[in-house]
């Protein structure tokens, strides 16, 4: 391990960044052709994002404050002797390599010192791939900059299916719950699953849909009763519900108009998660297309409504003025008795159902 010198020109920037892999464009690329132009114009469009978007905090710190070398950035050797390849630290090359366009073509670049373009401080690491995937875990699943949920599944499938880790393994080299592992393994390869059927997997979008899976694989009641998870063949076993599953996570076709998926975020998963087991609330489900419309429909959803129901009238009655009574008009006694009439009905019909 090295602390080297290099410019910015030859730090390439890594097409397989874990970073990258929810990207729709993201295309795996050998070690042999990492140092290809474009190849690298494509990775640095990746980690910008539209309009810089995605390195904007980079960019404005950068200005305002210089580079500042916080953590380093680690580098292996690739292709050519005097070419490395960032290891770690992709966002802030990325970043320097846009403020170095951006110097060339004449324009401000704030308190940064372009003389950071003809050397950056990097850490030559000549790691093996376990190693990488280890330094990944440790920076980006249990670190100070977390990925997204389908980078961290993928990096930690990579540890158990490439490197042959085991649950206990990774948990104490990334410094998370074995809990955590499992999780973030069965949702990957529920992603897989999806990603490989024939009639949805065209729909596969890791950044929207990872969340969401994410959440699945932590609702016991709609992984293991109702799809009916295996974890020793790591599927799905009940393939009917799934299938129904799957449909309710794509857009939809009626009468020439496309109506988008009925269920768009995690959230709406837990609120599935209540009442998965009511086919009559699925029903509703599918018909309103929408998730709030099938819990009110729920039992779970009238029962929850009928507690707080009658925690509402004990409230209310506690703060009857007796006082006020003296005061009623003909009206107010009407709808009085109307009430008392409504609760004397509802306390016989309760008193036989509790019996």
């Amino acid at each position: 391990m090295d602390l080297i010198k290099v410019p910015v020109e030859q730090l390439l920037l890594d097409p397989n960044n874990y970073r990258l892999r929810g990207e729709q464009n993201y295309k795996y690329v050998e070690d042999k052709n990492v140092n290809n132009v474009m190849v690298q114009k494509r990775v640095l469009k990746m980690l910008k994002g539209d309009n810089s978007s995605n390195i904007r905090d980079l960019l404005d710190s950068f200005k305002g404050n210089g580079y500042l070398k916080i953590d380093n950035i680690i580098v292996k050797n690739v292709g050519k002797k005097n070419e490395y390849m960032v290891v770690e630290g992709n966002r802030r090359v990325a970043t320097l390599k846009v403020l170095k366009e951006m110097y060339e073509d004449g324009m401000e670049i704030g308190n940064l010192n372009p003389e950071i373009f003809d050397g950056v401080d990097v850490v030559l690491y000549n790691v093996d791939d376990k190693e990488y995937e280890i330094i990944m875990g440790l920076r980006h699943v249990s670190g100070i900059k977390e990925w997204g949920d389908y980078e961290q599944s993928e990096l930690i499938s990579n540890l158990a299916r490439k490197h042959k880790m085991n649950f206990r393994d990774i948990s104490e080299s990334l410094g998370i719950t074995v809990q955590k592992v499992k999780r973030r393994l069965n949702t990957y390869y529920a992603l897989e699953i999806f990603q490989n059927d024939p009639d949805f997997g065209e729909y596969f979008i890791p950044s929207k849909l990872s969340t969401i899976f994410y959440e699945v694989m932590g609702k016991g009641e709609i992984r293991d009763q109702w799809l009916g998870w295996n974890g020793e063949l790591n599927t799905f076993t009940n393939k009917e519900n799934m299938r129904r599953f799957f449909s309710w996570l794509v857009p939809y076709e009626e009468n020439g108009k496309q109506l988008d998926p009925i269920i768009t975020k995690r959230d709406e998963i837990r609120d599935l998660a209540r009442f998965i087991m009511d086919e009559d609330a699925l029903t509703k489900l599918e018909e309103s297309r929408s998730v709030g419309a099938a819990l009110e429909e729920s039992g779970v959803y009238s029962k929850e409504g009928f507690k707080n129901s009658l925690k509402q009238i004990i409230k209310l009655l506690n703060k009857l003025n007796v006082g006020a009574l003296t005061e009623l008009t003909e009206e107010d006694k009407k709808i009085i008795n109307e009430m008392l009439n409504k609760m004397e009905a509802q306390n016989k019909l309760i008193k036989k159902l509790m019996e």
